[in-house]
Formats: structure tokens, C-alpha cells, sequence
């Protein structure tokens, strides 16, 4: 994903929360691998940090959309 994104589909919302949170404490000590990542109901979409947040912000939008 270094340059791209991923989407995750998960069961129930609880599940993708956990994946965010778990993802969210192994990336936060390794800058290298800092992302941004976006739940809504059972969907997680990953972006990489290469992007500005304002671009980043974007996917946000879009999929609270």
C-alpha cells in the first residue's frame, strides 16, 4: 500500500473499528508506515500518508458520502 490504499469489507462494524484501532497502534510507533484510515459501518479504506490531508480528506468524503 505505500503509495495506493486498500479497502476492507468486515462482518460487523465492531470488527472493522478493531482492525482501525490495531492497525492504528502497530503504525504509531513506525512513521514509515503511518497511514490514513477511515471507517464507516462495515467498511475501512487505508490511504497512504503520501497523500496530503486534504487529498486524504477526500476519501474521507467519499465514503461517508
Amino acid at each position: 500500500m505505500e503509495r495506493g490504499g486498500a479497502i476492507e469489507v468486515f462482518a460487523d462494524p465492531a470488527d472493522a473499528q478493531a482492525r482501525a484501532k490495531y492497525i492504528e497502534s502497530v503504525t504509531k510507533s513506525m512513521s514509515t508506515l503511518a497511514e490514513y484510515d477511515y471507517v464507516h459501518g462495515t467498511i475501512l479504506v487505508r490511504v497512504s500518508h503520501y497523500l496530503t490531508p486534504k487529498q486524504a480528506a477526500e476519501y474521507k468524503a467519499a465514503l461517508n458520502g
